[in-house]
């Protein structure tokens, strides 16, 4: 399957160049060469609803919420409204879209390598959604329901009203909200000792059930000489999985997996200018959240319990000042301070008995100062740079079962070239150093009883940090086909992985320097010349190859949970005489590898497909249906019975036959 994959991928390559023959039709609306201008007619065959129906339908986008890094910057995601983020880090580019009305929407702007007074942030390519401002009011109703083979038949409900007056806007939104697991499903597992001898067969069964509530509500208007924008939510869900083992005749192997949350958050934006070409943004950011979990496995002789609560929160305060020196040349500078803390307490049982694990109770704390500052410099219509510089200094405190304070400086430059030799062609260069976001949760113990693994805390965790060189290739033809080649190499200090500890046990650290190289194309084709008039293909294909050396064996591996090979293909089609849209989506292959001092795991996918449907009623109503099939996966596991000399204990094959599942949705605008 891998190579017929990759023979698709080569074939529409090949196809390319003589559709880049073709005539080029515009979508551009007086923009400078990077600036692709989308009216609302451009998406009118597909009757969307919202703007993320909308956004999802640009060629050559795909939107982002935000990576996991450090701060606000390069966290906020690629979607912009009216020319800014989200006020609140958990009101994602995604949340906002979607309860956007369509009929909102004035124009979409797809800024690629940078414009004036548009913070990227970061991002090489993003969205503008600009709105109109005159006069609406909208309700939409929508029910949907996941129904998996076998069960659960979990439904979820959402009602949105949203408003806007010369510039204000209001709304707000009641969901029943769904938390589903599509990995489940029937299967076998095997074990065989190291000599390959079957040791035991059992059935495997693994099922799931979850949902929740959550609501959230918006304003934004003029206050004074600037405008304010403000945005709060709460969200609680509730999550239970459930894995038993069994033979016929012998009492089950079971675990169970519970898990209880609670989110709300709070966030505030305030722009003002201050002249002409002077522009001031703040933000002020919190987030809390709370709940808990528990781990247990039950059988003969086995009896253990692993219980967690906890409670975490962010406070974000950001300014930026940015300065329009010309019609050429941005500046923007500016600060954030954070705060950042997780108390957990834990513990774990077995038999009965307490065992203590390390640092199973502590309170992390972190407070971070940044400076940052930026200019963006427009040399001519086809060549633009920026450069900046942020300045990071965070302490970290931790508390409870042990005491420990660190101190972190860390300079993180960027360097980014937008080229455009020629009409509907951009060259794309980024030279940066990121910080990933640390884990409060990895300071805490952990645990896996499936998987037979008990992790203890660690005191001297520090952020993984990446300098990170890419070059991004992109060509644009016939339209709505775009072509797109990615180079990307990273030189990661710190790689966050799994390390041994004393006792047996393990934790979640650093285990030194890595490398990540990747190469990933995207070949989107129109399917006019196949009678297709809004038809469209597109493949995606990305490989990635990382190495670090292994903290127990020494040797060079790849890192942990990184697939080296994934993709999919995406067939869409538009028949706006009968108001249906379809297609189907293909996921051929991806392995992801897990490693750990005393053991090894794999999780393989093959054919994940899912085709869909959506038909659109004289009156609005649209009725969405979608049903995903899949083959078997697999999940295979080397258990060591020395981690030192890595000797094969046993070698565990699960093959489970998973649930295909149906989703049904209604959604009424009015």
């Amino acid at each position: 399957m891998k190579h017929l994959f990759c023979s698709a991928a080569i074939a529409l390559a090949i196809a390319t160049p003589a559709a880049l023959a073709q005539e080029s039709l515009p979508v551009q609306s007086g923009a400078a060469e990077n600036i692709l201008v989308y009216e609302p007619d451009f998406f009118a065959a597909a009757n969307p609803s919202n703007a993320l129906d909308m956004v999802n339908r640009i060629p050559g986008f795909s939107v982002s919420d935000g990576a996991s890094v450090r701060g606000f910057a390069g966290a906020g995601g690629n979607v912009l409204i009216n020319g800014a983020r989200p006020a609140s880090k958990d009101d994602t580019g995604t949340s906002v879209l979607t309860r956007t009305p369509a009929s909102r929407v004035e124009r979409i702007e797809l800024i690629r390598g940078g414009a004036p007074g548009i913070d990227m942030q970061g991002q090489s390519v993003v969205v503008n959604v600009i709105l109109r401002s005159e006069m609406s009011r909208q309700h939409t109703v929508t029910a949907q329901a996941m129904i998996f083979e076998g069960g659960p038949a979990l439904p979820a409900a959402r009602y949105e009203f949203s408003s806007s007056n010369n510039g204000t806007q209001w709304g707000f939104q009641v969901a029943r909200t769904l938390a589903t697991s599509d990995s489940t499903g029937w299967g076998t597992s095997t074990r065989r000792d190291a000599s390959g001898a079957v040791v035991s067969e059992e059935r495997l069964r693994n099922r799931f059930d979850g949902g929740g509530w959550s609501t959230r509500g918006n304003w934004s208007g003029p206050v004074g000489e600037g405008r304010v924008e403000i945005t709060g939510g709460y969200n609680w869900f509730e999550f239970e999985d459930e894995l038993s083992f069994s033979v016929p005749g012998s009492p089950e192997r079971l675990f169970t997996f519970d898990d209880d949350a609670s989110r709300a958050d709070l966030g505030l934006r305030y722009e003002r200018a201050l002249g002409e070409t002077l522009n001031l943004e703040t933000r002020l950011i919190q987030n809390y959240r709370w709940g808990g979990f528990a781990n247990s496995a039950q059988g003969p002789g086995l009896d253990q319990r692993f219980e967690a609560d906890r409670t975490s929160g962010e406070t974000i305060a950001r300014g930026v000042l940015r300065w329009e020196r010309s019609e050429t040349l941005t500046w923007e500078g500016g600060g954030e301070l954070a705060y950042n803390f997780m108390d957990t307490t834990q513990s774990f049982t077995n038999n009965g008995v307490p065992v203590a694990l390390p640092l199973a109770s502590t309170l992390v704390e972190e407070i971070r100062g940044e400076m940052f500052g930026q200019a963006s410099w427009r040399r001519s219509e086809r060549l633009r740079l920026e450069a900046g510089l942020r300045l990071e200094h965070s302490t970290l405190r931790q508390s409870g079962d042990a005491s420990s304070e660190r101190s972190f400086f860390y300079p993180k430059p960027r360097l980014a070239l937008t080229f455009d030799p020629v009409e509907n062609r951009q060259i794309r260069l980024r030279f940066e150093r990121e910080l990933g976001q640390l884990n409060f949760g990895d300071f805490a113990a952990s645990t896996s009883l499936s998987n037979d693994q008990v992790r203890g805390g660690n005191l001297e965790l520090r952020p993984q940090q990446r300098w990170i060189s890419e070059a991004v290739f992109e060509q644009r033809f016939n339209g709505e086909g775009i072509a797109t080649l990615t180079l990307r190499h990273d030189e990661i200090s710190d790689v966050i992985d799994v390390i041994p500890l004393d006792g047996g046990l393990a934790a979640f650290g650093n285990i030194g320097d890595g490398s990540l190289t990747r190469i990933a194309g995207n070949v989107r084709l129109p399917l006019r010349d196949l009678g297709m008039e809004r038809g469209r293909v597109t493949v995606n294909v990305q490989y990635d190859h990382t190495r670090v050396t292994d903290p127990t064996t020494g040797e060079s591996r790849q890192i942990s949970r990184v697939r080296p090979l994934t993709g999919y293909i995406n067939f869409e089609n538009d028949v706006p005489d009968w108001n249906l849209r379809w297609g189907v989506n293909y996921t051929p292959y991806f392995r992801e590898t897990t490693f750990n001092p005393d053991q090894k795991r794999w999780f393989e996918l093959h054919n994940y497909v899912t085709l869909f449907a959506e038909y659109t009623f004289d009156n609005g109503l649209a009725a969405y249906l979608a049903v995903t099939i899949w083959d078997d996966f697999r999940i295979d596991r080397d258990v060591y019975s020395d981690r030192a000399t890595q000797a094969l204990a046993f070698r565990e094959e699960q093959r489970i036959d998973p649930r295909d599942f149906l989703q049904f949705r209604l959604r009424r605008t009015f």
